[in-house]
């Protein structure tokens, strides 16, 4: 046991040395392990919690994996600011599975005492972030999955930079050995009116840019803009809790709330192109067709939309090799819209 206990961190530094230098080839384990909760949903006992628990997982190791990369590449970021997203990336992730699990161990009331205190803490989490820490637009998950790709092609180009970095920095000066003391060479001095006499800057700020770039805080109208749609699950929970879980009054107030929303974040983009960064518009895009689920979130679903979704998934399933997806899509639709399509999950 021992000799086991001894291992373990040197299997876990292996672990993330293999991570931080094979970045893309990841992709397709953790993408294996996802469509293992897929193919588990309906075939054995409580298969949703365990599906949905192995999906969990899958994002989790996904997230730890980015973090691992992170660390390799040196990304410098707000310590406390970057706790809060981590906690709240992590309860994004994990929530459905908590609420499956609470509505299994304690029953309905334990399932709706889970979800009010997950919406709380994401909702004051959130807005300690954009008020205190003057974060950009909260995005879903707070800490998105990081690109391979691009981390393999810009450590690629970091590599190059630096090279070039150290041939140009090489061929200006030399060290002296005992001393360690930098000194020009004298064929690359410049002419004696032009000369600083400052000493050669140091090897890191040759030209290679490094740590991430600060993006611009919320401005006012845009502040207003996404505490709007950050309160939103809150008080479509108040009007559930009024109202009744089944009405349309509830499902009207969050569909009002993020058309304000947005028409705010369209208003301050007419006002000023450039008020609203690309990482805005690439939320304020998904978070426009993310109004689309509102046609499969109740009581919308129950009403309008349940038989037109499953026609139409049952006409695709006619098409060849294409029933194989589309006819458990069918089957499950009702389950999952009652697990997944809520108000307060956006």
């Amino acid at each position: 046991m021992s000799t086991v206990l001894f291992t373990l961190p040197e299997l876990y530094n292996s672990y993330k040395s293999w991570v931080s230098k094979n970045p893309s080839s990841l992709g397709d384990w953790e993408s294996s392990v996802k469509w293992i909760s897929y193919f588990l949903a309906g075939r054995i006992n409580n298969s949703h919690v365990v599906s949905e628990l192995i999906y969990c997982l899958s994002n989790l190791l996904v997230m730890f994996n980015d973090r691992i990369i992170k660390k390799a590449q040196k990304v410098h970021s707000n310590g406390t600011a970057e706790t809060i997203k981590l906690w709240l990336t992590v309860i994004e992730y994990s929530e459905v599975f908590c609420e499956l699990s609470a509505n299994k161990i304690w029953g309905n009331t334990g399932k709706w005492i889970v979800i009010v205190s997950i919406q709380v803490f994401k909702c004051i989490s959130r807005l300690f972030l954009i008020f205190h820490y003057k974060e950009p637009i909260i995005q879903s998950p707070p800490i998105p999955v990081l690109n391979r790709k691009n981390v393999a092609a810009s450590n690629q180009k970091y590599t190059s930079a630096r090279d070039v970095a150290q041939a140009e920095y090489d061929s200006v000066s030399f060290t002296l050995k005992r001393s360690g003391r930098v000194v020009r060479k004298v064929d690359s001095s410049p002419p004696l009116g032009l000369r600083d006499w400052k000493p050669l800057p140091k090897r890191s700020l040759l030209g290679v840019e490094e740590g991430p770039t600060l993006t611009n805080a919320l401005a006012k109208r845009e502040l207003i803009a996404e505490t709007v749609y950050i309160s939103k699950p809150i008080i479509h929970l108040a009007a559930m809790a009024c109202l009744g879980t089944r009405t349309w009054k509830p499902w009207a107030v969050s569909l009002a709330l993020d058309f304000a929303s947005l028409e705010l974040y369209r208003s301050c983009t007419k006002k000023d192109v450039k008020s609203v960064t690309p990482q805005q518009r690439l939320q304020i895009s998904k978070r426009t067709i993310l109004l689309l689920l509102y046609l499969l979130r109740s009581p919308m679903y129950e009403k309008h939309s349940k038989d037109r979704v499953h026609s139409f998934l049952m006409t695709l399933s006619k098409v060849p090799l294409a029933g194989l997806i589309f006819t458990p899509l069918a089957q499950y639709l009702p389950f999952w819209q009652s697990t997944y399509f809520y108000m307060w999950s956006s």
